[in-house]
């Protein structure tokens, strides 16, 4: 790349970052914006050849077409149908590269009209292999011709686009969750949750862990799975704050029925407290008998005076319909946390076969099978009247979406359906597929807050707490604990990411008031009262006075005890090599300085999202590392005027052409 370096415009740079199930990808990166286009990341085998094609295909009949030859039928796509789909990336692994490199190109062909002069930027997954990067730098320059292929991983993608020169980035995705160190703008430490364990249960994390839960729960209901998909991403469905004391370690309201159907309190006035019926007739006239008889003339006249001055005061009915309508608001007020049941409005995409009308004569004549056709149509009103006055259901009626049930799923017709034939009159009758969309309210109760599995939170806890503490320099653990960050489409979930906050807080910070443990409360200058009974210290210590303690201040039991599990050599916290001398902290180099606790957190906070991108503002920075590729592109593939040092430095951002060859 030595000869193109900085000689593209920022129109041409193609941007690829798959995923699991969704990639995005753009051309140009003029304006940091979200992505302009995503694929799903499938592909579908070729039933008459080994190609891989971008959507289902599947045989139809040609319109007019009454013979059975090749020439009849033709193929078709659909977009929607993921019948006979392979996915080629689960868990953040590559298991199927063929697919993938056919996937490359698809989106590679899909954005571009040019091959020779658009270079990429492929963002690339922290498991992905040495072996699988160099077959698809392969592919990529030996199939579309590219100038320059630039590889970036996940981690530092999302660096680039937060700004941020330290950090973890908490990659939640689809069926795995990716924990990333990043110190100095390289990756110090990693750790993957899912897709990895030998264990079948545990065998994926992420978003979908999260989805299975919520099927399994509602399964009674008949939910499947891509109910519980939008369920999941609802507004109702949250992950309640981390409570440790709680039997469920979350705080769950009480079933008060304060839902969407609960009947809202009714107001009953005063003047509707007791029973006049005794007291007052048919005709509406006071019996003043019954009244002197009851033994209560005198609130009874008390309440003759309380109506009478409340007919006098206005409003007095308007404030009760107020109050009751005050009521009903402050009931449909309540937070979703404090309501034990909300509606979840699912929609549905049903697909049906209606039939085709008869494409029109170019000669502007009709045929004999149009006439009979129109015919038979016209005709069709006068049977359905003549099957409705027998009160039999009329044979052409066509066919409507099913109803739904109560809690299951409605009947969605799947598959093609061939072309019907008229025996009598051998015409063909061609159908297409018509899509609509059914919305249906259910209503959900605790099993919204019930989804989050306390078991996958806490593997995402222990992924963190061990992809820092793994960290070999300790003085870089401070910086990665004060930096966390989450990202990918699975920490949308609402109230996920506070919860790990909450639980990363109350299982491993350690508060800074209890940072003196680890030295003494006196100066190591000042002596020890003897055991004489007298309070004044002894003069047996050497040095200036007043002297500020020191390191050999530390309590040598306490941090032999804090260090033991860490693998520090020599002694009790010296600097490697086994040398006694005592440094400022365990680990450290002679004369280096660090103030931290390395054993345990003493501060745990999420980094601050940027405030200058209105657009990613809105849309959220789960996506950031899409940003950060754009913003890698632009250094690696459009600065101009850079001195020498800043060539080589862009040089080795990415691989040209020239150097592969």
């Amino acid at each position: 790349m030595s000869g193109q370096t900085g000689k593209w415009r920022e129109e041409q740079i193609l941007i690829i970052c798959p995923g699991s199930q969704t990639t995005m990808a753009q051309i140009g990166c003029s304006e940091l914006t979200p992505p302009a286009r995503r694929f799903p990341t499938r592909m579908f085998k070729d039933q008459d050849s080994d190609d891989w094609r971008p959507y289902h295909t599947y045989k139809r009949k040609k319109a007019g077409a009454n013979g059975n030859s090749d020439d009849d039928w033709e193929y078709v796509e659909d977009v929607d149908s993921t019948e006979g789909a392979v996915y080629p990336i689960r868990g953040g692994r590559i298991v199927n590269m063929d697919a993938f490199l056919a996937f490359l190109e698809h989106v590679h062909g899909s954005l571009t009209t040019t091959y020779h002069n658009t270079p990429i930027i492929l963002m690339a997954s922290p498991q992905w292999t040495r072996p699988d990067c160099e077959n698809i730098a392969r592919y990529i320059f030996e199939k579309t011709k590219t100038p320059a292929l630039c590889l970036i991983n996940s981690g530092i993608a999302t660096q680039y686009g937060l700004r941020w020169a330290n950090l973890t980035v908490v990659d939640v995705g689809f069926e795995k969750v990716d924990v990333t160190c990043i110190y100095d703008s390289r990756v110090v430490s990693h750790v993957g949750v899912g897709a990895c364990s030998t264990n079948e249960i545990f065998d994926i994390s992420g978003g979908e862990v999260f989805t299975r839960k919520l099927m399994s729960l509602l399964e009674s209901r008949g939910f499947d799975h891509e109910m519980a998909e939008q369920l999941k991403k609802s507004n109702i469905c949250e992950v309640l704050p981390y409570t440790p004391d709680a039997p469920e370690l979350m705080d769950l309201p009480l079933d008060t029925g304060s839902g969407p159907t609960a009947d809202v309190p009714k107001i009953v006035a005063d003047d509707d407290i007791g029973d006049d019926s005794r007291i007052v007739d048919d005709e509406g006239v006071l019996d003043v008998a019954n009244i002197v008889a009851s033994g209560q003339t005198r609130e009874f006249l008390a309440k003759q005076e309380k109506l009478k001055a409340e007919k006098a005061k206005p409003g007095r009915k308007g404030k009760d319909k107020d109050n009751a309508a005050d009521a009903a608001a402050k009931a449909a007020r309540l937070p979703n946390s404090k309501r034990s049941r909300n509606m979840f409005h699912y929609e549905e995409l049903v697909t049906e076969e209606v039939p085709v009308a008869p494409p029109p004569q170019q000669n502007g004549t009709t045929t004999e099978v149009e006439m009979s056709d129109a015919a038979a149509s016209s005709a069709a009103p006068a049977e359905t009247a003549d099957a409705a006055a027998d009160g039999e259901k009329p044979q052409t009626e066509p066919e409507k979406a099913p109803a739904p049930t109560e809690g299951g799923l409605e009947a969605v017709p799947s598959g093609v359906q061939e072309p019907e034939t008229n025996g009598a009159s051998g015409s063909t009758q061609l159908t297409e597929r018509v899509t609509k969309r059914v919305r249906r309210d259910i209503e959900i109760g605790l099993e919204r807050f019930l989804f989050a599995d306390r078991v996958e939170v806490d593997r995402i806890v222990t992924a963190i707490y061990r992809a820092i503490q793994g960290i070999g320099d300790m003085y870089m653990r401070p910086s990665c604990w004060e930096n966390i960050v989450f990202v990918g489409n699975g920490s949308r979930i609402r109230g996920l990411k506070e919860n790990i906050m909450q639980t990363l807080q109350a299982r491993h910070l350690v508060s800074p008031s209890s940072a003196t443990m680890f030295t003494s409360e006196l100066p190591s200058n000042i002596g020890t009262p003897s055991g004489t009974g007298s309070q004044t210290p002894t003069g047996s210590f050497t040095g200036a006075p007043h002297q500020l303690p020191t390191a050999s201040s530390v309590n040598p039991l306490l941090q032999a005890a804090t260090t033991a599990n860490l693998g520090v050599p020599g002694g009790l916290g010296g600097p490697p090599g086994g040398s006694n001398v005592a440094t400022s902290n365990a680990g450290d180099a002679p004369g280096v300085s660090h103030h931290f606790h390395s054993q345990t957190p003493t501060s745990i906070k999420q980094a601050a999202m940027p405030t200058y991108l209105s657009e990613w503002s809105k849309n959220g920075f789960e996506e950031a590392m899409f940003l950060g590729a754009q913003v890698a592109a632009r250094l690696a593939f459009c600065i101009h005027n850079l001195d020498a040092q800043g060539l080589e430095a862009q040089r080795l951002m990415s691989l040209s052409r020239v150097d592969y060859k």
